[in-house]
């Protein structure tokens, strides 16, 4: 009678709004009880009411009409109100409830505390949470093993993994108990913390304390120990687990191999594979995939493929992942005509390739010279729709593709990349650019080289002195050193500092400019003081920009000036070699030794050959072919 009269009242049959009339009822109701119970009962009755016709924050508002009245509710009407809170998914709207029942000073069961920190944790309000346990556990509140379990539980989800660990050590020392799930959740966020001497340690208390181990303990432990390639701890929790009488599954398997791999023992996966595909062990997606990366990685292609149609008999699907694997299993075999009909058989599964079997694909066709088909796979990615939004294909993709490309001495196929690229609104990355630009220039094409040096810089992309020392090279080379001076002067005038790479190749550029012999009326003596002059502009250069010569410039510089003669001046500079403590080799060596038998000083030249030799530095067929002597050249050196 009484939820029908407060409904009536509540939720009048006009809809005019008859809530504020239960204020002075109830006012009237203390005044008139002759017992405390029946007080307690209607108040009960009415919050009850209000959970099934009116909002959680009217109810919630009543509910201090009633403290002001002078109405002290039972703890079960105040868990009515705060279950009705929480139901509202909003965690402030539940604050706002036990706030009001604060001012009851009611002390409140374990039951209370659990709703609030519950609604808390679940919004992710952890502090919020833990200043609530703490609150009520110091105005009497007294936990249960579910609170605890509860509390310790959303500690973890939150990723208060040090708070929830604490707690738990805390509550063990005084014999409390929690559920076995709080302890998982504990040992699970430890053990992503990879702190697994405390998860062993947690484990073994939990055994002290009556609980049976789970195999949730062990499979964390084994997952993170395999993470960390520990493969005597892996399997010491494993043989814990079956003496405990747990039977391993399919993730506990694969932590196992995965351990295996990491530890490059692939012999060892195949081995324990089959050993646990015998034991009755139902084998995943997942473990078929360990030992097929493991068949490909020791060249077993027929296992590979093998395991791979064991899948479908089992009736599982082969993914983009195993086929992947199979793939580039053949391709490091240079077995490309059976990673193409790997591909084929993955296309016709209906099993989408991403950028990585493509990827992988590509390099297999490029290392074996078939670029044309490289080119056919990218057009095959922009049919089956990978490449999206304008990206044909990623820039590390691409940027692997060129440089094999290039390595290969296919420069015009690089170049068709990156056209393609571009074309598609991907801009390819410095080292990308670097790499065209240099094989171009082996190649002595200064025209292409130029041409996509001066692509790359409108299109924004920094250029560092690696890329103007390439270029300067490549000048040097064909024999343009008016070029190569320019682009040193231009970089310097960005303010690009030339390193002593950059000077080293200026100053092999003039040597070489000095030897040739198409100067036609242009006397020794003019080249030479030319030489001169070009050699000390840039170690003048050099000095200014505060750059140190190292052990090629040096043998450039001491080369140079042996061929023209300056033997002094060589000898000068060998000498300031070995003071900045730098150690020659055999190229500098037989510079300064070419030098000495040039003018005929045999002793000296001798001289310096021992010296080298004790130096523990082995002469070259050049260090002796320029000696000429026989008693040298009969000479053995280790």
């Amino acid at each position: 009678m009484l939820f029908s009269l407060f409904r009536e009242i509540l939720s009048p049959a006009d809809g005019g709004g008859g809530g504020p009339e239960i204020v002075p009822l109830m006012d009237q109701l203390r005044k008139t009880c002759t017992t405390s119970y029946a007080l307690l009962f209607a108040t009960n009755c009415l919050i009850t009411t209000c959970t099934a016709c009116c909002s959680a924050p009217d109810t919630i508002g009543l509910f201090g009409d009633l403290f002001r009245l002078g109405i002290v509710p039972a703890v079960l009407t105040c868990n009515i109100l705060l279950k009705f809170a929480a139901e509202s998914g909003d965690s402030e709207i539940v604050v706002l409830a036990y706030d009001q029942i604060k001012l009851f000073g009611l002390t409140l069961d374990a039951h209370a505390l659990g709703l609030i920190t519950r609604s808390l944790f679940r919004e992710k309000k952890a502090d919020k949470a833990f200043q609530v346990w703490v609150e009520m556990i110091e105005m009497g509140v007294k936990p249960d093993i579910h609170a605890y379990s509860s509390f310790i539980t959303g500690l973890c989800d939150c990723g208060k993994i040090d708070l929830a660990y604490a707690i738990l050590q805390e509550i063990s020392r005084e014999g409390v108990q929690v559920e076995p799930m709080a302890y998982n959740m504990v040992m699970d966020g430890l053990c992503k913390e990879m702190r697994l001497q405390e998860v062993e340690m947690l484990l073994e208390n939990k055994a002290r304390q009556g609980f049976t181990p789970d195999i949730y303990g062990y499979s964390y432990l084994i997952r993170s120990y395999g993470k960390a390639g520990n493969l005597l701890k892996v399997l010491d929790h494993y043989q814990a687990m079956v003496s405990h009488g747990f039977e391993t599954n399919c993730h506990i398997a694969s932590y196992l191999l995965q351990c295996f791999t990491k530890l490059g023992m692939t012999s060892e996966v195949t081995e324990h594979f089959q050993k646990l595909r015998d034991s009755g062990l139902h084998v995943d997606g997942v473990l078929y995939n360990i030992a097929i990366y493991a068949h490909c990685k020791l060249g077993n292609m027929d296992e590979a493929v093998k395991l791979l149609r064991e899948m479908k008999a089992e009736d599982l699907t082969p993914d983009r992942i195993h086929y992947t694997c199979v793939i580039k299993g053949y391709c490091l075999r240079g077995d490309v005509p059976n990673a193409r009909q790997a591909f084929e058989v993955m296309l016709k599964a209906n099993v989408k390739p991403d950028v990585v079997t493509y990827n992988i694909l590509a390099s297999g066709f490029c290392k074996n010279g078939l670029v044309t088909e490289v080119f056919g796979l990218l057009d095959h990615m922009a049919d089956q729709g990978v490449a999206k939004q304008g990206k044909f294909v990623d820039h590390f993709s691409c940027s692997k593709l060129m440089n094999d490309l290039c390595r290969d001495g296919n420069v015009q196929g690089a170049s068709t990349v990156c056209s393609m690229m571009l074309e598609n609104n991907v801009i390819p990355d410095v080292i990308s650019y670097s790499k065209l630009i240099s094989a171009y220039c082996q190649t002595g094409d200064m025209h292409n080289a130029c041409l996509w040096f001066h692509d790359m810089v409108q299109r924004g992309r920094s250029v560092d002195v690696i890329v103007y020392t390439v270029l300067m090279n490549g000048y040097c080379k064909v024999g343009q050193m008016e070029e190569a001076c320019k682009l040193f002067d231009q970089m310097i005038n960005l303010g690009i500092k030339p390193d002593v790479i950059a000077y080293t190749v200026l100053l092999d550029g003039h040597l070489k400019e000095y030897l040739q012999r198409c100067w036609q009326g242009v006397s020794k003596e003019r080249r030479t003081y030319l030489l001169r002059v070009k050699q000390n502009r840039l170690l003048s250069s050099m000095k200014k920009m505060e750059i140190e010569p190292d052990v090629p410039f040096y043998t450039v510089l001491i080369d140079g000036q042996c061929k023209a003669d300056f033997l002094e001046e060589a000898q000068g500079r060998f000498d300031e070699l070995l003071q900045k403590g730098l150690t020659p080799d055999q190229y500098v060596y037989t510079a300064l030794i070419s030098g000495y038998c040039s003018q005929g000083e045999i002793e000296k030249a001798q001289y310096l050959f021992e010296e080298m030799v004790d130096r523990g530095i082995k002469p070259d067929v050049l260090t002796f072919s320029v000696l000429n002597q026989k008693t040298l050249r009969e000479r053995q050196y280790e």
